[in-house]
């Protein structure tokens, strides 16, 4: 397996089209994703959009509300409040979550944190975090009249 890196992912609009091409393409070279929430309400939102996103694209998910999480190996992508391994992800998928500071993320080998250009300030922290956790490759892309160009986290 390759080096673990993190790619930050800023965008002015909503977060879901872009989280949504991250579990597609997850899913597309064979690499299962824990999508981390922050509530069961906001599972159930980004679980049901995943359904509705594509008609032509069938990604298997999940999360504790929908299956046993014994059936969670099934799943490419399971949604959860807290770091799980049910389906035993590659990929962490978050949205700027601060709550990600924990040393479970050693078992993943790549995130991908999505937030807004308010947010930073916080994800400059998440950075030095991952970095500190073994995740050195780090990349940056932000959402500029719909296109994406390289940045940095200032």
């Amino acid at each position: 397996m390759s080096e673990k890196s993190v790619t930050f992912y800023v965008v002015e609009s909503e977060f879901w089209p872009v989280a949504y091409r991250a579990i597609e393409k997850m899913y597309a070279i064979g690499e299962n994703a824990l999508f981390l929430c922050d509530s069961d309400e906001e599972i159930g939102f980004y679980n049901a959009k995943l359904w509705t996103f594509s008609r032509l694209a069938f990604i298997p998910s999940g999360n504790k509300m929908t299956l046993p999480c014994e059936d969670a190996p099934f799943c490419h992508t399971w949604f959860a409040t807290e770091i799980v391994y049910f389906n035993n992800p590659i990929c962490l998928l978050h949205n700027g979550l601060d709550a990600v500071r924990s040393n479970d993320i050693s078992k993943f080998h790549r995130v991908i944190d999505i937030f807004g250009p308010s947010a930073m300030q916080a994800a400059n922290g998440r950075a030095e975090f991952y970095k500190r956790s073994g995740f050195h490759t780090q990349k940056v892309w932000i959402r500029k009249c719909n296109s994406w160009e390289s940045g940095k986290l200032s």
